[in-house]
Parts: structure tokens; sequence; C-alpha cells
């Protein structure tokens, strides 16, 4: 979004190619962080130190067609094992798809910098907020990404205010999908939730809309924990409405009402049952029938 598209900051839309360097350099600054943190700091605080990446999830458009099954695998490799493979991946490096159909135009790591990568990280942090279908691009299709994937909607889906579809299964497969991957990591979900439409206080703080998101997803984290995956702890994003990216404050996230004006911040109804649900550890939370 901030090289490719340019929608968000830097807001660069010239050089598609500048867009794998970027993200190349960002790997790289993340594992010299690391390495610092873990000599010089991490044996005094005992903390740990990871990277969150952001992924929707990939469903086939059509579950029958293996080329749409390939298109979804695809996808969620050009978005999360494009910045995951290097530094939990076995050999340090960019997802074989990537290099088959972008060549030289991935950065290339050296030898040193695949082994500084490789292990960089004491947990898996995830960013989810939706999930898409996807299918194969026909010639002459235009797609996002060099991925030749072309991303649609179920009609049945709900959306937020974000126009994101509502898809809380997709967070348990996502998760399946990392669990799988990179042999059972340590996982955050480091952020998950959803925009509303609240153009006036009732209706913001009787978010059922947002409490109904929140318990679903919740819901399939932990259908992914019953299936073996290793998720250790949820973030609800986000606390408060907040300035969001290049939407400023005309989309609200949180669980919280902020009074823009006044700067009076009141609890939705999602904050209550949200507070309700960590009181209870989920336990308010009923199985899907």
């Amino acid at each position: 979004l901030g090289y490719r598209t340019g929608e968000h900051a830097p807001g660069y839309d010239k050089d598609p190619d500048e867009l794998y360097q970027a993200a190349h350099h960002l790997l790289l600054s993340h594992a010299y962080a690391v390495q610092i943190y873990r000599r010089e700091f991490q044996s005094e605080q005992v903390g740990l130190i990871g990277i969150t990446n952001n992924c929707d999830f990939r469903f086939p458009k059509d579950p029958d067609s293996e080329a749409d099954r390939a298109a979804a695998q695809r996808s969620v490799e050009f978005c999360l094992a494009w910045f995951a493979d290097p530094i939990w991946g076995e050999k340090g490096d960019y997802p074989p798809v990537m290099r088959e159909r972008l060549g030289d135009r991935l950065p290339h790591f050296t030898t040193e910098e695949k082994l500084i990568l490789k292990g960089s990280a004491d947990f898996f942090g995830l960013n989810h907020y939706s999930t898409m279908l996807a299918s194969e691009a026909q010639e002459g299709e235009c797609t996002d990404l060099d991925d030749g994937v072309m991303l649609s909607d179920d009609p049945n889906w709900k959306k937020t205010h974000m126009g994101w579809n509502v898809v809380p299964e997709g967070i348990r497969e996502l998760l399946k999908w990392i669990n799988n991957r990179y042999n059972n990591p340590i996982i955050y979900v480091t952020e998950n939730g959803c925009a509303c439409d609240e153009p006036d206080y009732d209706t913001a703080v009787n978010d059922e809309f947002r409490r109904d998101f929140y318990e679903a997803y919740i819901r399939e984290c932990r259908s992914a924990i019953t299936e073996g995956v290793d998720l250790r702890g949820y973030f609800a994003w986000s606390f408060m409405d907040n300035f969001e990216w290049a939407f400023g404050y005309a989309r609200r996230f949180g669980i919280c009402r902020v009074d823009y004006e006044t700067l009076v911040r009141t609890p939705k109804l999602s904050a209550k049952w949200y507070a309700g649900t960590i009181a209870n550890n989920g336990a308010n939370i009923e199985a899907s029938s």
C-alpha cells in the first residue's frame, strides 16, 4: 500500500520493484535489531522479541479447481510467506514461488544475511482482518501484486465500514496454515478487529456488529487451539477510536468511543462484552453449532 498503490505513506507508486527492495531492507533491519537485542539486552531483561506481519486469508473461489486452490496458496505466500519464510523457513530465504515468478526483481540475501534472518523471532505476530476468494488470473487480467491471482468476495459475506469481509473461519484457517508451514510456532494475534459506521453517540455505544465480530473471531481462534495451534494471546484492535492511516478520523475501530471534540472516552457495548470475556477466559463464548 505504501510502495505499490501509494494509498498509504510514503505514497510511492512510481517503480513497482521498489516494493520488493523496501521489504528486503525491512527484513534485514529486523534481523540486525534482533541480533543486537539478544546480544546486549535479552539475558538481563528476559524478554521476547518477534515480528508482526499482516495477512488476510484466501479461500479458492472454486474449491474443486486445482488452479484456484493453487492461486489461494500462492496469494498467501506472496502476502505472508514473503516476510515469514526468511525468518521461519528452513532456508532463511523467500518462498520459491516468488523467486520463480519474479526472478532477479526480488532481491537476494547473502549467506550471512540468511543466517542472521533465520530464527530471528521468538514468536510469530499476526495482524488479521479479512478473507477473500482467490482464482487464477486469466490472460489480460490485472492483479495488485505479481502473484497472478484475482481476488473477489462472496456476496453473502458481511462487510465492515472499511469494506472488508467478515469471515471468522478465515482466521482459524490462517492460524492452521502458519502452524503447518512453520512447525508449530508460538503465535500471538497482535491485531484483529473491525471498523463500524458510527455517525452518532448512540450508534457507537451500541455496537452489536463489533461485539458479534469479536465473538465469532475469538471462537475460531479457540477452535484453532483445539486443533493444535500454539496461540498464546489475542489483542483486539483497537482499545479506542484512533487516527486511521489515510482515512484519518473517518473510520472507528475502537471498543471505546472517542469524542474528537472533547476527547471524552466512553466504553462501547463491545468493550463491556470483551471485559467479561477476558474475566471468564472466553467461557462466555459458546461453541459453534
